[in-house]
């Protein structure tokens, strides 16, 4: 066999030196046993069935060979199991072998004892002669590349070697079938299917501590490989299905352990430790990885394996780079980065190039714009991301709605043609949070539920990162708005089982908050707001000091919410749809302190929004402008115009409290219009203009009665009472005594279920 010949059979690896050869373990023999044995049977049922043996025929069923193939795919793939184990499997429902093929197994266990290490040289023939007789099915399938490699490590052992094995088998042996014996009910309770107990999905059988030497229970190359692409991808794409961060790290020391050389199992430690944000092991791990030496007397690598070495060694460098910046270090950042460059450019790595660039140009503080011509194809990730990025940027710098949506077209369709999944769910997310901010709540409603029904598959491999993390996100608030708060809950607790992790959950922590902070406010309950918007605080400042600000003027406490909307209105860097809400929250301020300074601080939030596109933030300026002009200066014909400007826009996109307060400043501006109209002329009579009031109020009724619905649903009783309080009175005024009774009887049985502190009545939040 020559070595090119060899490296087709994956035996030597590129970048694998003499220190990286596989051992061969009593595992590994055990499973060379079943496969002699499978095809001894195999060869008996052929032979049978060619001379028409009637009597005593055995038959091995497609069921049969379905379960030994996956069997020995188990086997060959997982790491090392104790036997006990592994005799369970042989059992099991799922990978059960043929009877006849089970008990020559056994015959040929009792015989490794009674005969000796003449069983080793024997099998060390039979395998070749295996090979031979099978040379098709062997010469690409995974058993055949399976048996040359123990072929070809068994040719190179010594003697002394071999009688090792051969001593290491047999204790690993007695020890299972002692293990096996202590079971009450020995054979029987595996075979019965109920008490067998299949490991659950991705998770792998942990390794018991072996006393066979150097022959103990070891990963192989293959399998630590195979075990690291795995988690890698499933950490990337769908983090729910990898293994717990417990248990991947105790399997990532199994494999350093055995492998001390891997430098991909060092930054998958890094990445597991990531997600649990343990900083500190990050950088230790990181940072292993530049301490590998290779083997003594190991002969130099080849070009390919330098230059596999070289890009693990530019990965760890960008990453290193990128946790010193975290982390306020410009001088490590910029080492690490300047020594990734070198790396990359050594390795002809251009996206490796173009990140490490991004960084340092990031860190010197000026931004570094992407070519205009991407040749590439693996920098169509980054184009993405840039476009991304810009869309972000140009949301909040007032782009015209119609030139970002255009562009996120573009970028929704060239990442579909690529099947880059996770840049079309993170494109969908994207145009949900665009329509968020600029009040088409429906439109990113439809989004949200778009892209969690869209079937993200590539290559067999399912998409469950940020993006699906975010629409979960903006669902459970636009339910919460909505007064849906259980199925909110309900959604919420699936975000958190989904990605329980690092740095996706920050997104449903902050969600959480913020619903618990608007529900406590809805409620009245301000000391648990309070505590809300303290926790609120450690991921969206800006949104806590709103969240304060609202707490304060639902008390009544105008100086303290002036003082918080002062500290959040002088920082230069507020978002404008944020910076539009303060303005309004101060406007309230102004209004209740009776100063006529609240009109300017509405003006300033109209402009704001035109300027910035933002169509429902003008409608929530409208509906505010004409609360003041109808309850302050009494002019409900200019109210209405105001209201009508942003009326269709609150009904239409609108949560439920916005829109019960629209609903009742509609029906109350209606009301009052009647009463201006009927005494504008000089001959108008009182009773007409009464009279004309009654059936104004009667016709607005079932519109006063669905914004207590609405108020109701959200467990806001303080603003029901508030429309029963100006029912009781307008009602009073008018003489309508029983109607006013009526009203004031809802109020005091509302008052008595759900008491509510008399500060919060008729505050127009």
């Amino acid at each position: 066999m020559s070595k090119k010949d060899s490296e087709n059979v994956c035996f030597w690896l590129p970048n694998q030196t003499a220190g990286k050869m596989d051992v061969l373990t009593p595992h590994k023999m055990i499973v060379v046993f079943l496969i002699q044995e499978y095809l001894r049977l195999k060869k008996t049922v052929t032979d049978g069935q060619a001379h028409a043996e009637q009597p005593h025929q055995i038959e091995v069923s497609a069921g049969d060979r379905k379960r030994f193939c996956m069997l020995l795919l188990k086997l060959i793939q997982y790491p090392d199991l104790p036997y006990k184990e592994l005799y369970a499997l042989l059992l099991s429902p799922e990978y059960g072998v043929h009877p006849v093929h089970l008990e020559e197994f056994k015959k040929l266990m009792k015989l490794l004892k009674t005969v000796g290490i003449d069983v080793m040289f024997d099998l060390y023939n039979e395998i070749d002669k295996l090979i031979m007789d099978n040379t098709a099915s062997f010469q690409i399938g995974i058993v055949g590349l399976y048996l040359r490699k123990v072929f070809v490590t068994m040719d190179r052992m010594s003697f002394h070697e071999m009688k090792d094995l051969y001593l290491a088998t047999i204790a690993y042996y007695d020890k299972g079938m002692h293990a096996i014996r202590l079971e009450p009910g020995s054979d029987a309770n595996y075979t019965d299917s109920d008490s067998f107990r299949q490991p659950p999905p991705n998770q792998y059988t942990p390794i018991e501590p072996s006393d066979h030497g150097s022959h103990s229970a070891k990963w192989s190359v293959k399998q630590s490989e195979l075990f690291i692409a795995q988690q890698s991808a499933l950490l990337k794409e769908n983090e729910a299905k990898a293994l717990p961060p417990k248990e991947l790290q105790k399997r990532l020391n199994e494999i350093i352990h055995d492998r001390p050389h891997c430098s991909q199992a060092y930054f998958l430690s890094y990445m597991n430790n990531v997600r649990v944000r343990e900083f500190f092991g990050a950088v230790h791990a990181l940072q292993r990885v530049f301490d590998r030496t290779p083997s003594a007397g190991a002969p130099p690598p080849a070009t390919s394996a330098g230059a596999s070495e070289g890009k693990d060694y530019q990965y760890s460098s960008l990453n290193l780079a990128i946790l010193h910046a975290e982390f306020g270090h410009p001088r490590l950042a910029r080492a690490c980065l300047r020594e990734c460059v070198m790396l990359a450019q050594e390795n002809g790595d251009p996206t490796c190039l173009q990140l490490a660039h991004a960084w340092l140009s990031h860190l010197e503080g000026h931004c570094m714009p992407l070519p205009d011509k991407t040749t590439s194809g693996s920098l169509f990730h980054a184009t993405s991301l840039h476009i991304l990025s810009h869309l972000r940027q140009g949301s909040i710098a007032g782009r015209r709605p119609s030139e970002l949506f255009g562009l996120l077209m573009v970028n929704d369709l060239l990442n579909c043609q690529r099947s880059m999944m996770d840049l079309v769910a993170t494109g969908i997310a994207e145009r949900t949070a665009l329509w968020t901010v600029y009040g088409k709540h429906e439109q990113a409603s439809l989004c949200a539920q778009l892209l969690l029904n869209v079937e993200l598959k590539s290559l067999d491999k399912t998409y469950n990162g940020n993006g699906i993390c975010q629409v979960l996100c903006a669902l459970v608030v636009r339910l919460a708005h909505l007064g849906e708060f259980g199925h909110a809950l309900v959604v919420l607790q699936h975000a958190k089982q989904r990605f329980p992790r690092y740095p996706q959950s920050r997104d449903w922590h902050l969600t959480d908050h913020y619903v618990s902070v608007l529900r406590a406010l809805y409620r009245g309950r301000f000391a648990e707001a309070n505590a809300e918007c303290q926790h609120l605080h450690s991921y969206d400042p800006h949104l806590a000091l709103l969240q304060f600000a609202h707490v304060a003027l639902g008390r009544q406490d105008f100086g303290t919410a002036e003082t918080f909307l002062a500290q959040l209105l002088a920082d230069e860097a507020l978002a404008p749809l944020m910076r539009i809400r303060a303005l309004l929250l101060s406007a309230n301020v102004h209004i209740h302190n009776g100063q006529a300074k609240a009109f300017n601080q509405l003006n300033a939030a109209q402009m704001y929004a035109q300027k910035y596109h933002l169509q429902y933030e003008e409608a929530l300026v409208n509906l505010h402008l004409a609360y003041l002009l109808l309850t302050h200066l009494h002019a409900p014909k200019q109210a209405f115009a105001a209201l009508k400007a942003g009326l269709e826009t609150i009904l239409a996109n609108g949560p439920l409290y916005d829109r019960a307060r629209a609903l009742f400043l509609f029906a109350r501006t209606l009301v009052e219009m009647e009463r201006h109209g009927a005494t504008d002329g000089e001959e108008a009579w009182e009773e007409t203009a009464t009279t004309a009031q009654l059936q104004q109020l009667t016709t607005m009724l079932p519109t006063f009665e669905e914004a207590v619905e609405m108020f109701e649903k959200l467990e806001c009783y303080s603003k029901a009472k508030d429309v029963y309080v100006y029912l009781a009175r307008t009602y009073h005024e008018l003489g309508a005594v029983e109607k006013r009774n009526r009203y004031s009887y809802r109020y005091r049985l509302l008052e008595e279920q759900y008491p509510t502190e008399r500060q919060y009545l008729n505050v127009f939040l």
